[in-house]
Formats: structure tokens, C-alpha cells, sequence
């Protein structure tokens, strides 16, 4: 048993070397293991950048409402954590809010109009072409869009404005009345389809609610949107967390604009967290109003995960703007603060149908019909050659920006309440919202069709590391959604170890400052006989967890080790401040299977069974009986090859 002490004494060593999960091995009969030089570090994200993605539809008006009506248990979870972030010496995380709506276009049905090749007055042209009794008479037209007033040359009394009726916001051709008159073939892709009408502006039918929209404005296209010359990103910044003088003052930089309401508690731009909870949702008015308030007149097509892509791509290129400069002044356009450097990205879609994001085209596009859970956005998902963009494009797109990614789907769901990888597409009742169990939906609130490809992009974010929080549009109990969503707002709770460690006893957690040195060893790993609430009240700082997914209890319950690790937040004694690093030291499992007995070791990493000196031992921990000290190697628990023979037990 000496021999057994002295070959584990060695681990500890070997940890805090520059993190040991690289290995060199001599496979003719002396065995030898060297750390390696990779850390596994996880930067600390003190910045977020969070986008809702809210339908705004026709029956969406109950949703919209209850989305306002509890933003403040996103805004309360993410106050508490800076507060106590500030109070433990620790510097509070920037969040960033903006909001977009699902209306891309509309393509609506057209009968007798396809797509062709040999439409008279085409000049061989690929337009959509009216044929009501089946023989083409010519050209769908439309009006001409331009840039200047030369593009209208040749349509009589035209100039190039952005005021044409029920063209606002957009450069067409039109006369001194604002009339823009349809003189332009309209063009299509996809030969002998069906074309449909696209339209990219709103249009009242004097039953939606405006909200946000401008009756003939144009779409957002995932433009930030807000209410009136409220910002549209609202920027929760350190300022409103500041550190105190020795009189307890709020110490604010003097190069700042003043507070609003003449403290020094506000953000950069001189608003109050009062200020900015009220430009997202406001109901002092009587009437709930705010950026969030998106409005019921939009594209009945929801375009969710485009318009998503569509926001995070302007954001990118610098194309989304403000209403507010960074003094907080009101202006006609400002460059929006918004993804900011080594941020991490957090996209929120809310909506009662599901996605049905293609083409903005009239023939190679969805041209939607049908009713909500059979129309032709449902049947194209399954159809062979869908029209629609896939998942698997716009998730990837999200992911591969280079930096951390988080989601929230609070989506139509199979059951009014779940959570998660729980969550089923289906149609869900809000009888809170009806009034009544007797009505599941109307046209203000309750699920209206499946969330199926909205769900699925839940799954591949999950399944590609995303922090993913899902649940129903139809749960009466928002305030815990969005309480949920405001978690994977924070910095990451845990690390994602690129290998399995060898065993919970020989891994290390620390926090290590901008030089690479130790500031913090933290306290774990807790028991996998404990239970996450156990753990945190024996004040364990982290711990293994089964699952990636660290959001529910269940999920953070602790595990015999994995490569997944959970941070305990509440412990405030292994907390990184934004530049430092955690850094999980641990000695891998080897070979990645691991094994089982000491000839696959032999097997796996040569060498040969010659006596004591040159055997390999597979390690799988210890077990704290005296009599029988080694754990044995399971299948679901194998082991790791280590140098020499342990004796006594070991296998």
C-alpha cells in the first residue's frame, strides 16, 4: 500500500503543472507520463448582447402583453446579480437589449400568374406572367425602385422618393400625388411555379393594432425597432452598478453625461434603470406601450430565424441605428451600440406559430396559403425540396460568429407548460388569456401552430454547446421564462472540458489572473451523492454535472466526473472578474475510451507485462475502504492507464 501512496502523491504535481492532459508514452517497457502545456481556460464574458425576436402578427397581442408585463423578472435576475457582483468586489456584467420583429415579407397567393420564360412583353425575360385563362398576356408589374431621380427617367412626372404610398421607407418612382405606378416586370427564379404577391410594408385592415408599425412603413427585415425616439438598444451597463466613496456616493465619471433625475445612478448615456425598463414595456399610461409592443399589424408569415439572422448580420456590417447617440441625444439615425467585442450573443424568439423563413422571392419563395398549422409554410418543412432556408443554415450561421452563443425559445408547444429538451412541437391553450377553459385559442393569444422548426434550431443550438432555454407560449408563468433566459444572459456557470478527466479526485479548478497566475484555487469537486441544494449549502464551489444543460436542479445535481463542470455562483469564492480565466487542470482519461483492466492499457499504449516496474495500472479512483482501496473500472465508469503497478487491489 506504500507503493500505492507514492504513485498517487505524484498527481497533484503533475496538476499544477500547465495543465496535464497531454501525454508522452515509451512503449518498450518504461512508462512515462508528462504534462502537457494546454490549459483549459474559459474567459469570463463580462458583456451581452440580447435580441428579442418578437411575432407580430395578427393574434399576437395577448402574448406581446405578457411579455411586457413580466420583463422585470429578466431585468430583477440580472439586477440581483450585479448587485452582488459589486457588493463581493467583483466588477458586474454589461447587458444590451434590443428588439426586432418576425416581418421579412409577405407572399401572398396569386391565381393564374406563374413563372416563365415566354411572356409576352418580357423580351424573353424569367418573370411571373398573368395567364387567367391559361394562355400568358404579359407581365406582373410592379413599381421601379431607385436611388435617385435618374433611375425614374422615362416614367412621366415621377421622382425618386422614400413618401410613396404604402412604400414609406423605401426609394420608388412616383409622381407629385405619392402615387408610384407599377411599370417594372417582376422578376421570379424557379420556372413554372406558382407566383405569389410580395409585400414588404405594412398594411392596415383597420382591426390590427399598430404598436410600433406606420401604416404603409416598411418591414423591419430585422431592423432594431422601438417606440417613438426611445433608444433602441437599451444599454444596462456597469455605470448603473457603481462603486461607492467613503461615504457611501455613487462615484460617477465626470466626462459622463449627467443622470436624467439628477443622481449619479444611471448609464453611460444618462438613463436610469426606471427609464430603461420603461422604453422596453411600459404601462404607467394605463395602456402597456414600449419597445416590446411590437403591434398586431405584420407580416402573417413569421419569418423568426431570418429576421434573427437578418438583425446579427446588420449588427455586423453596422447596419443596424439608434435614435439615441451615445450622450443619449435623440437624432435621426446613430450607429447602434450593439455586439460588442467578446460579447456573448443571446437571441430570444417569442411567437405563437412557427417559423417559415425562404426566400424573399414570388416564385422561389414560400407563397403562403392555407390556414395556421396546415398551410403551405407546414407542408413545404416536409416536403422534399423545401423551399424554406434550413435550420441547420441560420443555427450555423449564429454559431460561427466566434463568440458564445445563447438562445430562448418561448415558442407553441404540445403542453402549456415545459422546459427545454421537454418542449414538443404542438398547438398550446393559454386559458389565462381566453378567460376561459372552455376556449383554447383566439385571435390575441394561445398557440396557433407547432413551433417544429423553431424547436429544432433549439436542439441544434443545444447540441452544438449553446446555452438554450425553451418553453410555451401558452405558460402563465412568463415571469419564470424569462427568469430562466436572464441565467444564460450571465457569464457561462460552468467549463466544457475537451476530454474526459480520469476521475473527480485529480482534477483542479482555478482562477487565474491576466498573467497566468494562480489568484483563486476553488473548493470541489462536490460528492456525487449530493444533491445540487446539499452541495451548495456544504459550500462546494463547483462540481461535475451529467449534462451541459446546468439551468435546472435536477441538471445541476452533482456527477462522478464528466467533462462537464458547474460553477457555483453563490459560493461568490470562485468568481472571475472580466480579463481573468478559470482553468481546469485535470489529468485525462487514457486512452479516450479509457479501460478496464491493465492489458488494455498494453494494448492501447504498448509496452509489455514484464514485473512491477514496468506495468501499467488502470486507475478508477479511489473507493475509502482500507481493504479493497481501488474502485473498479466499469463500463459506464472505466478507468485511466497510469505508470506502475499499484498492487493491492488495483486492476
Amino acid at each position: 500500500m506504500a507503493r500505492a501512496s507514492r504513485v498517487l502523491a505524484v498527481l497533484p504535481l503533475l496538476l499544477l503543472a500547465a495543465g496535464c492532459q497531454d501525454y508522452n508514452f515509451n512503449p518498450v517497457g518504461h512508462c512515462l507520463i508528462q504534462p502537457g502545456s494546454e490549459r483549459v481556460t474559459l474567459s469570463s464574458i463580462s458583456t451581452a448582447d440580447v435580441l428579442f425576436v418578437v411575432d407580430d402578427s395578427g393574434s399576437m397581442a395577448g402574448e406581446q402583453e405578457k411579455l411586457a408585463q413580466n420583463f422585470a423578472a429578466f431585468i430583477q435576475n440580472l439586477d440581483q446579480t450585479n448587485t452582488s457582483r459589486r457588493a463581493a468586489g467583483l466588477e458586474p456584467i454589461d447587458f444590451h437589449v434590443a428588439v426586432t420583429t418576425t416581418s421579412v415579407f409577405y407572399n401572398g397567393p396569386l391565381s393564374g400568374v406563374t413563372c416563365r420564360n415566354d411572356c409576352p412583353g418580357a423580351a424573353g425575360q424569367q418573370v411571373c406572367c398573368e395567364a387567367p385563362s391559361g394562355v400568358p398576356t404579359g407581365p406582373m408589374k410592379g413599381p421601379r425602385a431607385c436611388s435617385s431621380d435618374a433611375a425614374c427617367a422615362g416614367i412621366a412626372g415621377t421622382t425618386c422618393k422614400t413618401t410613396c404610398t404604402g412604400l414609406l421607407g423605401e426609394g420608388y418612382c412616383c409622381g407629385a400625388d405619392a402615387v408610384a405606378p407599377a411599370v417594372d416586370p417582376i422578376g421570379c427564379s424557379a420556372l413554372g411555379s406558382g407566383c405569389g404577391k410580395v409585400e414588404t410594408h405594412y398594411r392596415f385592415d383597420g382591426r390590427c393594432s399598430p404598436g410600433l408599425a406606420a401604416d404603409g412603413g416598411y418591414y423591419p427585415h430585422g431592423a432594431f425597432v422601438g417606440l417613438g425616439d426611445s433608444p433602441r438598444v437599451l444599454h444596462f451597463d456597469k455605470e448603473l452598478y457603481p462603486q461607492l466613496d467613503g461615504s457611501g456616493l455613487a462615484i460617477r465619471d465626470p466626462a459622463l453625461p449627467a443622470c436624467s433625475d439628477g443622481t449619479k445612478v444611471c448609464n453611460r448615456q444618462g438613463y436610469t434603470a426606471t427609464q430603461l425598463k420603461d422604453w422596453f414595456a411600459n404601462n404607467r399610461t394605463g395602456a402597456w406601450q414600449g419597445n416590446v409592443i411590437a403591434g398586431t399589424c405584420g407580416s402573417g408569415q413569421e419569418q423568426a430565424l431570418e429576421a434573427g439572422r437578418l438583425a446579427v448580420e446588420r449588427a455586423v456590417s453596422g447596419g443596424q441605428v439608434d435614435r439615441r447617440d451615445a450622450s443619449g441625444n435623440v437624432v435621426a439615425a446613430a450607429p447602434a451600440s450593439w455586439l460588442h467585442d467578446n460579447s456573448k450573443l443571446v437571441t430570444v424568439f417569442v411567437g405563437d406559430e412557427d417559423d417559415c423563413s425562404s426566400p424573399q422571392d414570388p416564385s422561389g419563395g414560400v407563397v403562403l396559403t392555407g390556414g395556421p398549422g396546415s398551410d403551405s409554410c407546414v407542408a413545404d418543412a416536409s416536403s422534399p425540396t423545401p423551399k424554406q432556408f434550413a435550420v441547420a443554415q441560420i443555427v450555423d450561421y449564429l454559431t460561427g460568429l466566434g463568440r458564445p452563443v445563447g438562445a430562448g425559445f418561448i415558442v407553441s408547444t404540445s403542453q402549456s407548460v415545459c422546459q427545454d429538451a421537454s418542449c414538443a412541437p404542438g398547438i398550446c391553450c393559454d386559458y389565462a388569456c381566453t378567460g376561459t377553459d372552455l376556449t383554447c385559442t383566439n385571435n390575441v393569444c394561445g398557440g396557433q401552430a407547432p413551433g417544429s422548426r423553431l424547436l429544432q434550431a433549439s436542439q441544434q443550438l443545444r447540441a452544438k454547446g449553446a446555452d438554450v432555454v425553451a418553453g410555451s407560449i401558452c405558460d402563465p408563468n412568463f415571469a419564470q421564462i424569462l427568469d430562466r433566459i436572464a441565467e444564460i444572459v450571465k457569464p457561462p456557470s460552468g467549463l466544457l472540458l475537451p476530454t474526459d478527466p480520469a476521475g473527480s479526485d485529480i482534477v483542479l479548478l482555478r482562477i487565474a489572473n491576466q498573467k497566468g497566475d494562480t489568484r483563486k484555487t476553488c473548493r470541489g469537486p462536490a460528492p456525487s451523492t449530493m444533491t445540487a441544494a446539499d452541495a451548495a449549502a456544504a459550500g462546494y464551489d463547483w462540481w461535475f454535472t451529467a449534462t451541459r444543460d446546468q439551468i435546472t436542479a435536477d441538471q445541476r445535481k452533482p456527477s462522478a466526473a464528466t467533462r462537464n463542470i458547474y460553477i457555483n455562483h453563490d459560493t461568490r469564492n470562485c468568481e472571475a472578474n472580466p480579463g481573468e480565466t478559470y482553468s481546469a487542470d485535470y489529468l485525462g482519461r487514457l486512452p479516450a475510451g479509457g479501460c478496464q483492466t491493465r492489458a488494455d492499457c498494453y494494448g492501447a499504449l504498448g509496452g509489455k507485462p514484464n514485473g512491477d516496474v514496468d506495468a501499467w495500472t488502470c486507475y478508477a479512483g479511489e473507493s475509502g475502504n482500507p481493504a479493497a482501496p481501488f474502485t473498479q473500472p466499469t463500463p459506464t465508469a472505466p478507468g485511466t492507464c497510469i505508470c506502475g503497478d499499484l498492487q493491492a487491489n488495483s486492476y
